[in-house]
């Protein structure tokens, strides 16, 4: 069955706001997510490999963070624009109900919330891992390192110290490299390395090369402090990689786990109430933000309708208000619920039913009653 162009029209309408009001919300999370990042790892020189990798990878959750927003400014904007050309009386006047000329935006909040409930429970998760690998990754394999004389710098698995440093030449006096070693969590060696010379080159992508001169070297083995290997050399030459190994067994943050992975873990027991707190209230609050759309639909369709002459920064404004409105009642939600195990999980899904409500009324009272 053919759909009449009367009710393609509002959609049309519609995609074109949404289009636009995405590309914005999107752009300006994108620049805090990568200024963001820059200010953790610019003076460390860091790959734009692996920042274009961390942003790529953070793309799904920043557009299902930015749909229901884009959402209700383009639900707003689109109908306040035809309510003040006099398009909704005139389809109106054509014998279309409300239902008819807003159905086709309906199926697109329809459609928007079973997409935002892929991202959340599934993509999100998986992709915000790989974004935060790629950032740890960055951040670990520093490509730049500016030596200062009685300064501590960590580098690799060593902490670096140089009573002189030449810039210019890397020749270093007064040398000092400590290095622990870790075994199932706990300390295993302390290995130290004293030299009254030294010199240092960089070595692109690769790591800082040590050549040091007239030094001593020792090792201390935390299980029996009485065992002491010690040693001097007259030239001792070693290469601190960029790259430390050390990330590769971060503990994840609940927000990267899927929620399947969630369930997972809380049916295999969590001894930590705390963290089993936070894995029922993510996976609960995944399934509630999917809902953002629909609600902002049923609630900012009555309200985009009755714009009327009142030009597009009420629209603006509206889409503040209920995005505070929404988006708050959802925090103290989330907040109550690890407070109180009786509100869980009812209260994180009340804004969507409050919203939801709201819809309804104001569906009855300003387009129902025209």
């Amino acid at each position: 069955m053919a759909v009449p162009i009367a009710r393609l029209y509002p959609l049309k309408i519609f995609s074109r706001f949404l289009g636009l009001s995405l590309f914005v919300f999107t752009a300006l999370l994108v620049m805090l997510n990568f200024v963001q990042i820059i200010n953790q790892g610019i003076l460390a020189g860091f790959s734009f490999y692996f920042l274009a990798k961390s942003i790529l990878y953070l793309l799904p959750n920043i557009v299902a963070t930015s749909l229901p927003l884009a959402f209700l400014l383009a639900m707003l904007l689109s109908l306040g624009q035809m309510s003040q050309d006099g398009e909704i009386i005139a389809l109106r006047a054509g014998g279309f109900a409300f239902s008819e000329i807003l159905g086709c935006v309906f199926w697109a909040s329809v459609a928007a919330s079973l997409f935002l409930l892929v991202v959340n429970n599934w993509l999100g998760p998986v992709s915000l891992k790989r974004s935060t690998d790629y950032t740890v990754s960055m951040l670990n394999r520093v490509t730049k390192i500016e030596l200062k004389p009685r300064t501590f710098q960590k580098v690799s698995d060593f902490v670096l110290y140089a009573d002189e440093v030449n810039p210019l030449t890397g020749d270093m006096g007064g040398v000092k490299m400590v290095r622990r070693i870790d075994r199932a969590g706990a300390p295993a060696f302390l290995t130290k390395i004293n030299a009254a010379d030294g010199r240092y080159s960089m070595l692109r992508e690769r790591g800082l090369e040590i050549e040091l001169l007239d030094g001593q070297f020792s090792q201390t083995d935390f299980a029996d402090p009485t065992k002491l290997l010690y040693g001097r050399f007259a030239s001792y030459r070693t290469l601190l990689p960029f790259f430390s190994e050390k990330g590769g067994g971060r503990k994840l943050n609940q927000r990267e786990i899927s929620t399947p992975g969630l369930l997972a873990r809380l049916r295999a027991g969590i001894p930590d109430r705390q963290i089993e707190a936070k894995y029922r209230i993510e996976a609960a609050s995944r399934f509630a933000l999917a809902l953002a759309p629909l609600v902002f639909f049923l609630v900012g369709a009555p309200l985009g309708v009755a714009l009327d002459k009142r030009g597009r920064s009420a629209g603006f404004g509206l889409t503040l208000l209920i995005i505070f409105f929404y988006y708050g009642l959802t925090i103290t939600g989330m907040v109550l619920a690890r407070k109180y195990d009786a509100l869980f999980p009812w209260v994180i899904f009340v804004p969507a039913l409050l919203t939801g409500v709201a819809g309804g009324w104001l569906w009855r009272r300003r387009l129902y009653a025209k």
